[in-house]
């Protein structure tokens, strides 16, 4: 299936953008391409596009339409087992439940990301300044985020919708588990409506000259494997977070994207829209938000993730 859809669009990019202010966020713009056209005929070429080849053309092509998977993971012994399913609904980007009528527009949403490095956040301020969802780092390791507590209970309270992200530090996937654990025991509390993220980069290595792991592609990939694994089993929704060039030079990309949501990272001024295909890009890491003292990530999300959470009951659902 992923071969198909890779046909389809090598070339392509994902589409539509934001352009931040000092205190907020401007209209989404749409960018052109002709490589897929504008397939859910809404009248603009943008990544909306990228999500109908998805969900339509190909799951047509294979026969293996939405609605057979969706009702599948929902029933235990259903046809397809759940965690496949869930890793399809990553692979997909998938827009459902309110956003069945696939022919109109799904509007991105606006985010940022932030850790203990933001300071206290007047989450109020966030919220008024158009922040729709927020990454909140939850832990690293074995260890709470000293923030994380303080992060979540201030956007929850002030109605932004949340997803967390994990920073590693195994070294062997057998250390992976206890990440896991930790990362279970620290967000069960709460409801997510975004995704369960893992963090692993280049702060991971002791040294980019010399240390073992960075000749080890299958090592990195492992670990990484595990940890998302290990969420999707407890039921969360995992995604991988990583940049343009880490993943070409220490990952097996493909094992990871063939069954989980990215989330990309990429600053570059240039770019208007991200030049991957993802679930969110994080498009800037010198954004300014009323509430938040210092910089702070700025993100768009291309994917209505609630509606996932609350129909497969995943993330506290």
């Amino acid at each position: 299936m992923r071969k198909i859809f890779s046909a389809f669009i090598t070339a392509a990019v994902c589409a539509a953008a934001m352009v931040s202010s000092m205190n907020g966020f401007s209209a989404v713009s749409a960018a052109t391409s002709s490589v897929y056209g504008d397939l859910n005929g809404d009248g603009a070429v943008n990544v909306l596009d990228q999500i109908h080849l998805k969900q339509n053309v190909i799951g047509v092509k294979e026969e293996f339409p939405v609605t057979n998977w969706k009702a599948a993971a929902r029933v235990p012994g259903g046809d397809i087992a759940a965690p496949e399913a869930i890793g399809r609904m990553n692979d997909w980007l998938l827009t459902f439940g309110t956003h069945e009528d696939l022919s109109a527009p799904m509007r991105v949403q606006n985010g940022i990301d932030v850790s203990k490095w933001q300071g206290d956040v007047d989450w109020e301020k966030v919220k008024n300044a158009g922040v729709e969802f927020v990454m909140i780092k939850a832990g690293e390791g074995t260890e709470v985020e000293p923030k994380f507590l303080q992060n979540i209970t201030g956007a929850k309270n002030a109605g932004i919708q949340c997803g967390i992200y994990w920073f590693s530090s195994a070294r062997d996937v057998e250390s992976v588990a206890a990440e896991v654990e930790a990362c279970i025991s620290t967000i069960k509390p709460y409801q997510l409506e975004f995704p369960v993220v893992y963090d692993f980069e280049y702060r991971c290595f002791y040294d980019l000259e010399n240390d073992p792991m960075t000749k080890d592609r299958k090592l990195c990939t492992d670990i990484i494997y595990a940890f998302l694994d290990g969420m999707r089993n407890a039921g969360y929704y995992s995604m991988l977070y990583s940049n343009k060039n880490f993943p070409v030079l220490y990952l097996e990309k493909k094992r990871l994207t063939d069954e989980f949501d990215f989330w990309y990272a990429n600053y570059s001024k240039s770019l208007t829209e991200p030049d991957e295909v993802c679930g969110i890009w994080q498009r800037s890491c010198t954004g300014r938000i009323d509430g938040i003292g210092y910089d702070v990530d700025l993100d768009i999300s291309y994917v209505d993730y609630k509606t996932i959470m609350e129909t497969y009951h995943l993330n506290g659902y």
